[in-house]
């Protein structure tokens, strides 16, 4: 599998999204942008980059690849790990993006005592939000950068959980995500 190109910045992220939403929608998704960067501030994923780097990449794959510029889903994109990550609370996120932005983010928030076949039927079942391309998309990235991650284990963990659970999901619900999942 080619790793596409993501060293990119939120600047990459704007340019793809200016022609395609209102600048105040723009300024919205910029917003969440600086409180997921703030959020996760010093927090490094195991292929040693900043773990901001991994939301903006969801948020680049659906915009570039999906062709997706909902203000509220590039949010939650942005915004996925930040409740299961770091101390922003669903109530802070619904207070700053409103209610839809936080629904799509809390769906998102995988808790320790939930089973991932719980986890993704929950999200499955809201399917209308737009949660269920957030967390394909996100597999999608993690599995595009597995192959950085010097975690044997993690490695097998993630490639079984895919085959298990997000293929049959993605085979469900969009043919372009399956097909990439699967390559």
């Amino acid at each position: 599998m080619e790793i596409p190109d993501y060293h990119r910045d939120f600047g990459y992220l704007r340019e793809l999204l200016k022609p395609n939403i209102k600048e105040d929608e723009l300024l919205g998704i910029g917003r969440a942008y600086e409180v997921a960067e703030a959020a996760h501030l010093g927090q490094m994923r195991d292929e040693g980059t900043p773990y901001i780097l991994h939301p903006l990449r969801v948020a680049i794959l659906m915009a570039e690849e999906l062709k997706i510029y909902s203000p509220k889903l590039l949010c939650a994109a942005l915004l996925h790990d930040v409740i299961e990550d770091t101390e922003i609370t669903r109530d802070q996120i619904a207070e700053m993006f409103g209610g839809e932005v936080s629904r799509i983010v809390w769906l998102l928030t995988k808790f320790y005592d939930v089973s991932l076949p719980a986890y993704l039927a929950a999200i499955e079942a809201a399917a209308d939000t737009g949660a269920l391309t957030i967390k394909l998309c996100d597999r999608l990235d993690n599995l595009r950068f597995l192959v950085r991650s010097p975690k044997v284990e993690k490695k097998r963990r993630y490639i079984k959980t895919t085959e298990q659970y997000y293929v049959p999901l993605a085979v469900r619900f969009n043919t372009y995500l399956y097909d990439q999942l699967c390559h």
